[in-house]
């Protein structure tokens, strides 16, 4: 009976629609603040994560329908969209903030940041190129130099092309 209990406990818990108790509009840890398209990249990666971790990546990569179905799963899915909308609402500048904030669901904000903010891969890779073939240390520590230099390589190597 207990086995049967943790199992029907997992997988609510795996649930899209689960909210945990500690869930809570303004704590969804991303250390990024979205600016603009100097830093989109990095912040789109940092809130994938962090919505991963909570199960919440299906609402902003629109892969789960609103059920029309069913009052109460709407409602539970509603509630979700609005924590998503204020997880990115808190993880971006406020004047973005401002712009977002009448739109109505998590995935038609995170496709509006991606058209204002994502630069083609072309220009970011001539951009990074140009970035890393211009870096200095210039009497900065040793370690800080190669951080900046490794994550030039890191997102340069993201953007490859495999084929």
């Amino acid at each position: 009976m207990s086995t049967e209990r943790n199992r029907n406990n997992f997988s609510e818990i795996q649930n899209p629609l689960f909210v945990h108790p500690s869930d809570r509009p303004r704590f969804l840890e991303v250390k990024i603040k979205l600016v603009g398209s100097s830093n989109y990249r990095s912040w789109k990666r940092a809130m994938e994560i962090a919505l991963s971790t909570k199960r919440k990546l299906p609402f902003v990569h629109g892969t789960l329908a609103r059920p029309a179905d069913d009052l109460i799963k709407g409602d539970q899915w509603d509630a979700c969209n609005n924590l998503v909308i204020a997880w990115i609402m808190n993880s971006v500048s406020e004047s973005i903030a401002e712009s977002i904030l009448y739109i109505e669901s998590a995935n038609a904000i995170w496709k509006h940041l991606e058209r204002r903010f994502s630069v083609s891969n072309g220009s970011r890779k001539y951009k990074l190129n140009k970035d890393l073939y211009s870096l200095k240390q210039n009497g900065a520590p040793i370690n800080d130099y190669y951080t900046k230099m490794r994550g030039i390589w890191e997102e340069l190597s993201a953007m490859s092309d495999l084929p």
